[in-house]
């Protein structure tokens, strides 16, 4: 898609000659009816190539009959939310689309079939360096797609060093040809001879000696997800605006490095002049998290590590709803980021009516984790703030109820033979009315802009030609988002009581008055 939008935005191209090119391209793909198309991407030029696609099923960004665009399916609305809602989101990328897709299978983790070929080169190219079997190998990529998102050579050097000397580990140095000058930078700051593999491999070659290495240790990158797909354990040291739960290492036991600042992950438009969220991850620190990988002290080693105080580590690893999840090893203050990201794990993935003994289960999935954190800082007045939230929240329960009420009435009226077009307007009226409540909330309680986010693209993606067919659809908007404000509200309930329960040293289990977690079904409300 790249190529096509460099070719349409290249003026030496014609407009009658582009669009020759692009309807060679809608009848290569038309020459067949489709029982699903994906559309993952946020490209204006893919949704209109994907509105063109014979297909019985559209799930992602496209554009109707009019030409204005849709998000088509409940999980695709939510991949959109993501963006602006980062800081709130649970859920990796390799999750979102599974989600996407409607599968969940059985082994979770990338996996990546080396072939015999690719395995006989590597062991050449390791033999030529005078490396032999069973000889300890830690690879470093030093590079990323985007030079802030790296980590200083100069620490990789040093920390290199400290590998070297404790562990008698080669260290292995990966990346493109492009990435030359990083290893020369590394040969000259580190005391020790690395193996440069630097620009020498393909894929299939570089999969295949990732798989030698007893650890991997990487910016984010492609090749540290080619590493744990071939089964070697990643440390990954993420820094700008790489955030660990869209893109982290994507597998068990895994673990991410990151700086302890408000700040971090900056957005996307942030052009930092300052990141000392790279100087805050030390080497000698760097350096604890591989002796936790390579030894395997336990998860409460690094709460006992002083150089770790500007960091924190997280862990990998698949939760008991069959996600990933990253686990902190650094018991720290939590903070309503984090809290509201708790619930909301638990919030996207309820279905329309829970099995009995799911709310049980929902209440233990928070407990354990606001257990790995340590009560709110200047407690009090923290949760004098979400319990304001909280009334906010039943204030949003309140407003899509009010909607759904109103778009009901505009149904009624549609379904009659002779229907009062003046009364619908009227109607109307009172709905924008109440929609400008709904997003006011949304811009002055970020916390709850997720909600509002997908309820307004699921407003925008509805389809169909006559009132009867709409008003139905947008009961089903106005019904989700009022179905999931009532979730959320007995989500924060119980999260409210566990949290202020820790801070006194109490039992974080509800009494029977007070665990009551009353789940709301609704039209659709199963998708997420």
């Amino acid at each position: 898609m790249k190529d096509y939008r460099k070719r349409l935005l290249d003026k030496k191209y014609s407009l009658v000659d582009n669009y020759h090119v692009i309807e060679h391209l809608i009848s290569r793909i038309d020459s067949r009816e489709y029982d699903l198309t994906i559309n993952i991407t946020h490209s204006r030029i893919s949704a209109i190539l994907t509105s063109f696609i014979r297909t019985k099923e559209i799930r992602g960004f496209s554009i109707d009959a009019e030409g204005h665009r849709v998000i088509k399916h409940p999980w695709m609305r939510y991949f959109f939310n993501v963006i602006p809602n980062r800081n709130y989101n649970p859920f990796h990328l390799v999750d979102m689309y599974l989600k996407i897709g409607g599968v969940k299978p059985g082994i979770k983790g990338l996996i990546y079939h080396t072939a015999r070929e690719d395995e006989e080169k590597a062991a050449l190219l390791l033999e030529r360096e005078g490396i032999r079997e069973g000889d300890m190998l830690v690879g470093f990529h030093l590079g990323a797609s985007k030079s802030d998102k790296t980590w200083p050579v100069s620490s990789y050097a040093e920390l290199a060093g400290m590998i070297a000397r404790v562990y008698g580990a080669n260290i292995v140095l990966f990346g493109s040809s492009g990435e030359a000058d990083l290893a020369g930078q590394f040969e000259v700051n580190a005391h020790v001879r690395p193996v440069n593999f630097v620009g020498k491999t393909n894929v299939g070659e570089l999969a295949a000696l990732l798989r030698r290495c007893r650890l991997f240790i990487s910016n984010d990158t492609g090749p540290l997800h080619i590493a744990t797909s071939v089964g070697t354990r990643v440390i990954d040291i993420s820094t700008a605006n790489v955030h660990f739960m869209e893109t982290g290492p994507y597998g068990e036991g895994h673990y991410v490095i990151q700086a302890d600042l408000p700040c971090v992950p900056c957005g996307f438009d942030v052009k930092c002049t300052d990141m000392i969220c790279k100087s805050f991850i030390t080497p000698s620190a760097v350096f604890q998290v591989v002796r936790e990988a390579l030894e395997g002290h336990g998860n409460d080693f690094m709460d006992n590590v002083p150089s770790c105080s500007n960091m924190q580590i997280y862990k990998s690893h698949v939760k008991d709803d069959g996600y990933l999840g990253f686990t902190p090893l650094i018991t720290r203050p939590i903070n309503k980021e984090i809290f509201y990201r708790i619930l909301y794990r638990q919030l996207w993935n309820m279905e329309t009516e829970l099995p009995g003994g799911e709310e049980e289960m929902i209440r233990e999935r928070i407990s354990r984790e606001i257990s790995c954190y340590r009560p709110f800082d200047h407690l009090p007045e923290t949760m004098s703030v979400i319990r304001m939230e909280h009334h906010t929240l039943a204030r949003l329960a309140d407003k899509s109820e009010e909607g759904l009420n109103l778009i009901s009435l505009i149904a009624e009226e549609a379904a009659k033979d002779t229907m009062d077009k003046r009364k619908i307007k009227e109607i109307w009226k009172t709905v924008e009315s109440v929609d400008k409540e709904i997003e006011l909330i949304g811009h002055t309680h970020p916390c709850f802009r997720p909600l509002i986010l997908i309820f307004m693209y699921a407003k925008e993606s509805l389809e169909g030609n006559d009132l009867i067919t709409i008003s139905g659809a947008s009961r089903s908007v106005y019904e989700d988002l009022m179905n999931r404000s009532r979730n959320m509200l007995q989500l924060m309930t119980a999260a409210i009581y566990m949290v202020e329960g820790k801070s006194e040293g109490k039992c974080c289990e509800l009494t029977t008055g007070q665990k009551a977690l009353s789940v709301y079904g609704g039209h659709n409300s199963a998708c997420i």
